[in-house]
């Protein structure tokens, strides 16, 4: 088969079923595997990618669709695991295989195997080339020596960060703009149809989809994490300008012995408070909201305003401890996206006091940038130049007429902005008695909100994944 061939063959139907199982799985048989493939082919793919002799043999005698082949084979001077060396490729050729993948990373591979003479002996013996890459430039190294498939396979698994998980549709686009010429294939992480879709509207040839296709267990097992939360207790923080607090958020969703502290002056001091709240109530793992911008995949502060000192650059991964950390109003939000009346719902919060958040949460999903951003709706301006911010921060205090000003102000860039089916309001001057704003809805949660917020993040963490990479994730 050539590339033009291949080309063609997934034109007309660009997904391609990777169809492999655990080892020591149920599905690890060839049987099993030549049966999921053979359902696979009975609905439509254009190829199988697939892993061992064994089982490409046992499904070559049932499917007559083009294989992918590879061989998973470790080795212990090497992480390389995905044909790793001319040994797998000698066992690769013979079973016929049209197509052999192979890791094509910069990584040292086992024995010192040269990647070159790798792709030479696949293509000098008539079949093609998919390198599974982690970066652009793997790509460059792949195509430097030949390969005719460029696929985004290892992204994210080879310690190249990401900047949230979920397919690198990015790198897709990356590929497809660079290289042409060349067969691009999306894999790792694809787990619904819109996905797949995104993929090759960013120039994909084809999807490659392993787990979400043939492997039960893996679905099975994302499913009951997805439905099992509240199995232990975690610890909620809010860090405010003024206080920071610490409660413990019990399995069936109540706050309990919640401590409220003046807020430490030094970043050192603040996270030491926080370490030690939690080695004193035995938790694993907590929830932090906090002011500014934190990148949800480093769990450190990237912008902050000068209202929390020494907050820019503060990381809250702790040794012992499984973090989740994101902007308090987003942390609100989504305590509002998950309780019990909103929960599927487009819920937007607003959080009024001397600090303002926002958030929206959609089906189930938080809205944020890909580094942790939130809705800037605090630094917008009203009419007399100060910022929704700056006028509630004196004016919930001082001039009610005002704050009232800046509230509808906010409350009507929420609804034009984000068309939400729920507004909810939180924060000390959105709870207020004298506030009126039609149609709101004043937090469940009362004063708590913000620490409720920090605990559901760590009891039902955020799917953060890239399924929209215009911003909604």
């Amino acid at each position: 088969m050539t590339a033009q061939e291949l080309r063609a063959r997934v034109r007309g139907l660009p997904l391609i079923a990777s169809v492999q199982a655990d080892s020591g799985t149920p599905l690890d048989t060839p049987e099993t595997i030549a049966r999921l493939a053979l359902a696979s082919s009975q609905v439509g793919v254009s190829a199988l990618r697939l892993q061992g002799v064994a089982n490409i043999t046992a499904v070559q005698k049932v499917v007559n669709i083009p294989v992918i082949g590879l061989i998973k084979r470790e080795y212990v001077d090497s992480s390389v695991y995905i044909t790793p060396t001319l040994r797998e490729i000698a066992e690769l050729l013979a079973t016929g295989c049209e197509v052999i993948a192979l890791d094509c990373t910069a990584r040292t591979r086992p024995h010192g195997t040269d990647l070159r003479e790798m792709i030479s002996r696949v293509r000098n013996a008539g079949r093609l080339v998919m390198a599974d890459c982690d970066s652009v430039e793997a790509g460059e190294l792949a195509v430097s020596f030949g390969a005719e498939i460029l696929s985004t396979t290892l992204s994210g698994y080879t310690g190249v960060p990401l900047p949230l998980g979920g397919p690198d549709i990015e790198l897709v686009r990356a590929f497809a703009r660079r290289w042409p010429e060349k067969l691009i294939f999306a894999e790792g992480r694809f787990a619904t149809p819109l996905q797949a879709q995104i993929a090759v509207r960013a120039g994909a040839d084809a999807v490659v989809i392993g787990g979400a296709l043939n492997d039960p267990i893996k679905q099975t097992r994302a499913f009951a994490s997805a439905v099992s939360v509240g199995k232990e207790a975690v610890g909620a923080v809010d860090l405010g300008g003024t206080w920071i607090r610490f409660g413990t958020l019990t399995p069936n969703g109540e706050l309990e012995n919640v401590k409220r502290v003046p807020r430490p002056e030094s970043r050192d001091e603040r996270l030491d408070w926080i370490r030690r709240e939690a080695e004193s109530r035995q938790l694993k793992r907590i929830g932090i909201g906090s002011g500014g911008t934190i990148d949800p995949s480093t769990l450190t502060v990237t912008e902050a305003k000068p209202i929390i000192p020494d907050h820019l650059g503060t990381c809250f991964a702790m040794p012992g401890l499984e973090v989740v950390a994101l902007n308090d109003g987003l942390a609100t939000a989504w305590a509002h996206g998950t309780h019990r009346d909103f929960a599927g719902n487009r819920v937007a919060t607003l959080a009024l006091g001397t600090g303002v958040g926002c958030g929206l949460v959609d089906a189930g999903r938080i809205w944020l940038g890909p580094e942790g951003q939130y809705p800037r709706i605090n630094d917008a301006r009203l009419g007399n130049g100060l910022t929704i911010e700056e006028a509630l921060g004196g004016a919930g205090l001082t001039d009610q007429s005002l704050a009232q000003e800046a509230a509808e102000y906010a409350l009507e860039l929420v609804r034009t902005l984000f068309m939400p089916d729920v507004v909810v309001l939180a924060g000390g001057v959105g709870l207020a008695p004298w506030l009126n704003l039609p149609g709101t809805i004043r937090s469940p949660y009362g004063d708590e909100a913000g620490l409720m917020g920090a605990g559901r993040l760590a009891q039902v963490p955020p799917v953060l994944d890239r399924p929209f990479p215009t911003g909604l994730y």
